[in-house]
């Protein structure tokens, strides 16, 4: 694990970490051991932080690749993506003393750069409840990796909602922009603001990425940028730049360059 990750988790007050433990470097500690610690933590995630380094880079790739469905130019960028990494680590964190640990993947670029960080999958049941709640299908691509990670970011920043926040989300994106009483475009078209799911959101800028059910650039829903700051979305009526206004088609197109390190703000 690298350097930045390795400082990120670290026990202290600062951290707001009161106990840290990272599985990957503890080889005697016991599957009975951690799952009384951490409730959450998959088997699968304890079998992966038995074996080498590169093995778990390799294993995890694989893994990744085999769930989402294929897309011809997002799968080479994930590829490359693990093609960065020195190490998918497994750490246990804890914030107050006694409660149970939580269970995370580390996603450790080679070059100390950064870090990203998944949480445990989500079920099938959680997938169904809010597909029921919001009304609508979700693209395939998304629920897949939402039973890889339920909730996935980058260094402390854990952007990608968790399942259960979706629903809150989107109310609260609608209220916000019902009560700015601005009239939200994209391009020359006016946009319905229910009309926008939010499953990504930018710390700290009330900006989100959304699936856009008013937006079929394929089979399934696309999604854009929301600016909490101009109150304006991604502008799909030119293809051409659909990536440089942060429009992307499907969920995988959007995954694979959130990983290469793709700003999100417009």
């Amino acid at each position: 694990m690298n350097s930045l990750a390795r400082g990120f988790f670290t026990a202290n007050k600062e951290s707001g970490y009161s106990h840290v433990r990272i599985l990957s470097e503890e080889p005697d500690c016991t599957w009975d051991e951690v799952n009384q610690l951490a409730l959450d933590l998959p088997r699968g995630w304890y079998e992966l932080s038995r074996i080498l380094p590169q093995d778990r880079v390799e294993f995890t790739r694989d893994f990744w690749l085999d769930r989402l469905p294929y897309h011809p130019s997002a799968h080479p960028l994930i590829f490359e993506f693990f093609e960065r990494l020195d190490d998918v680590a497994v750490v246990l964190t804890q914030k107050i003393e006694g409660e149970p640990m939580d269970a995370e993947l580390v996603y450790s670029l080679a070059d100390h750069s950064s870090f990203f960080r998944g949480k445990p999958p989500a079920g099938d049941a959680e997938c169904n409840e809010m597909k029921s709640e919001l009304d609508c299908n979700l693209p395939r691509d998304y629920l897949s990796f939402l039973k890889m990670h339920n909730g996935f970011g980058k260094l402390s920043e854990m952007g990608l909602l968790e399942i259960q926040d979706v629903p809150d989300a989107k109310r609260s994106l609608t209220d916000l922009i019902l009560r700015s009483e601005k009239r939200i475009r994209s391009g020359s078209s006016e946009v319905d603001p229910g009309a926008l799911i939010p499953f990504y959101e930018s710390l700290g800028l009330a900006s989100f990425q959304c699936f856009y059910r008013d937006w079929y650039p394929g089979s399934e829903m696309g999604n854009v940028y929301f600016s909490g700051i101009d109150y304006t979305i991604s502008d799909v009526s030119h293809k051409r730049s659909w990536t440089e206004n942060l429009a992307f088609p499907t969920f995988s197109e959007w995954l694979s360059c959130y990983v290469q390190g793709m700003t999100l703000c417009i």
